[in-house]
């Protein structure tokens, strides 16, 4: 297979994955809203930070994925003409 076939594969588990933890820190932030804990305290600042930080590697190994993806379909569309 294609190194750049094996490459999407583990970015898009890689996505699932960090998916995953970022619902759960939505969900966390959610929880806080939920329990009146105040926007300015540390928790809920520690809690944002966490899913921000999980939202930026999201964003960016999704850009990424695509990217390849999009690699991958152009070359197979020109070996095919």
């Amino acid at each position: 297979m294609d190194y750049r076939k094996d490459l999407l594969l583990a970015s898009a588990a890689r996505l699932y994955s960090i998916g995953i933890d970022l619902e759960a820190a939505r969900e966390k932030l959610r929880k806080f809203v939920a329990d009146g804990v105040p926007f300015d305290s540390d928790q809920m600042r520690q809690g944002y930070e966490e899913f921000a930080e999980l939202d930026r590697q999201w964003k960016a190994l999704e850009q990424q994925h695509l990217e390849l993806r999009d690699e991958i379909i152009q070359a197979e569309y020109v070996e095919t003409d």
